[in-house]
């Protein structure tokens, strides 16, 4: 079962809603009630994703960059949201990788910013507030500097767009942009179904996806047991 794009969480959002006929057709160009389907299936989403920061189907493990001789300054990648303080290594897949602490960015900015610098093998590595990332000392070689981190929320647009949330879970989009629809034209069933339905799949997808919040539902002869740890 392939993951839901953009145009067919739209289509099924018409369906939820009980609007008539059996569009859209695209994303684009749409006015009136298909307008508004577009618009809080994308708002939906993006919602979702940006509730916590540290989704584990929004952390990117695959980043790295090479060290520039003399350039302490390293850029950041495009769909960052928040680095993984503790993943930062230089040289990872090899025998001398070098784990490097965060230093805090006011630390640096009093302490080791200053002065004239001597190119050596970066202890730390520290986070700039646009996110971009300094390494201190200045590398005096190239070095393969990786870390993981947990991607920012972006819009759906495009027809063929799909969302980062797992597609088990990916009815949580409807669910929530029906609400939204709801709440537009006061439509009180709408509203209700609708939650229902999200409170229930957020449940799951915060239970399985977010950090140290794993619950246990398994069958039992007394019914379903759901195990929250403290």
């Amino acid at each position: 079962m392939a993951k839901s794009t953009f145009l067919q969480f739209c289509q099924a959002t018409r369906r939820a809603c009980g609007l008539p006929g059996s569009g859209p057709t695209t994303v684009t160009g749409q006015v009136l009630q298909m307008e508004k389907v577009v618009e809080f299936v994308a708002l939906a989403d993006a919602e979702i994703q940006g509730k916590w920061f540290d989704w584990d189907f929004l952390h990117v493990s695959t980043w790295s960059s090479s060290t520039v001789i003399n350039e302490p300054s390293v850029t950041a990648p495009t769909t960052i949201g928040v680095w993984d303080e503790d993943s930062f290594y230089l040289d990872y897949s090899t025998s001398n990788y070098k784990k490097l602490p965060v230093l805090p960015h006011k630390d640096w900015r009093a302490n080791y910013r200053q002065g004239v610098k001597v190119a050596q093998q970066p202890s730390h590595i520290v986070i700039m507030p646009d996110l971009s990332l300094i390494l201190e000392p200045k590398p005096d070689a190239v070095y393969s500097l990786t870390a993981d981190y947990w991607a920012r929320p972006v819009k759906m647009t495009a027809d063929s767009d799909t969302s980062p949330i797992p597609e088990e879970y990916e009815r949580i989009i409807v669910a929530r942009a029906k609400v939204m629809y709801g709440e537009d034209i006061a439509a009180a069933d709408l509203i209700i179904s609708g939650q229902n339905e999200y409170d229930d799949l957020l449940d799951k997808l915060e239970a399985k996806y977010l950090p140290g919040q794993s619950r246990v539902r398994r069958s039992s002869d007394t019914g379903m047991i759901t195990v929250r740890p403290e």
